[in-house]
């Protein structure tokens, strides 16, 4: 046999065929599958990002609606709808820490 020529003389080229082929199907399904495994991840990874997306813009809407009902005259309204107002000279009574009694304000 000389150098370049092919092997002929048994069967050894058709296993090294079939091992070929077989390393090709495997090598091509490895790719399928981790194609798979990268979709499934950035799919998972948009919808976290979405849900992340959707609590800061809840969290800042909940931030306006705080501020607001936190507001002096939205306070004031509030109090009036329920009957409360302003305490009248003498109601209000104040406790001094330092000796610990209680005092009328005014």
């Amino acid at each position: 046999m000389k150098w370049g020529e092919p092997n002929r003389s048994g069967r050894g080229w058709l296993f090294t065929l079939a091992l070929e082929l077989l390393a090709i199907v495997v090598m091509g399904l490895c790719q399928v599958w981790s194609n798979i495994e990268r979709m499934d991840t950035t799919y998972f990874i948009n919808i976290k990002q979405n849900e992340l997306k959707e609590r800061k813009e809840h969290h800042e809407k909940l931030k306006v609606e705080r501020e607001r009902l936190l507001a002096p005259g939205e306070l004031g309204r509030k109090a009036e709808s329920f009957g409360m107002h302003e305490p009248h000279q003498g109601q209000v009574r104040r406790l001094r820490l330092d000796r610990g009694v209680f005092e009328s304000g005014g």
